[in-house]
C-alpha cells in the first residue's frame, strides 16, 4: 500500500454512545469502516500501518469520553488539543492522558517502541508524573 503524507485512516465515534468506536479508511473506490476488534484483519493492518508509518497517517476530531482505548486517539498529535476543546480545563483527562502516554513511552509498548517516537513524550512529560513513575527503568 502506498501512502501519502496526509491521514488515510480516521477515527470515528458512534453517534449513540459519543465514544469512538471505529476506523474509516479507502480501499480502492471502497470507504471501509473498521470495528475496534483484535480479531479483524482490518484492525490488524491499521495497527501495522502505525507500527511502519506512525501516527501521522491517522486522523481525528473527537477524544470521546477522553479515556485511552484501542481507536488509539490518544497517540494523535493532537490528543492533548482534543481534550482540551472538549473537557476544558479538566486536569485531570489532561494529566491521566500524559500519564499513560509516559508510562507506555517508558516501557517500550506500542506505539513507542522507537527511542524516536518516544523521547518527544519523556521529554515533554511534566516532573511530577515522572516522579510519580521514577521506579520505571530509565530507556536508552
Amino acid at each position: 500500500m502506498v501512502y501519502s503524507t496526509n491521514p488515510i485512516y480516521k477515527l470515528v465515534k458512534d453517534g449513540i454512545s459519543g465514544e469512538v468506536s471505529s476506523v474509516l479508511t479507502q480501499s480502492g473506490t471502497k470507504t471501509l469502516c473498521i470495528p475496534l476488534d483484535e480479531n479483524n484483519m482490518d484492525y490488524q493492518q491499521y495497527l501495522e500501518d502505525i507500527k511502519t508509518h506512525g501516527m501521522s497517517i491517522v486522523s481525528c476530531d473527537d477524544c470521546g469520553d477522553g479515556i485511552p482505548n484501542d481507536s488509539m486517539w490518544q497517540y494523535v498529535e493532537n490528543a492533548e488539543q482534543l481534550l482540551t476543546d472538549k473537557y476544558g480545563s479538566d486536569q485531570d483527562k489532561l494529566t491521566a492522558l500524559r500519564e499513560y502516554r509516559y508510562v507506555r513511552a517508558m516501557e517500550a509498548k506500542f506505539p513507542y517502541e522507537n527511542m524516536k517516537d518516544a523521547a518527544p513524550i519523556i521529554d515533554a512529560t511534566p516532573q511530577e508524573i515522572k516522579d510519580k513513575h521514577r521506579h520505571l527503568p530509565m530507556r536508552r
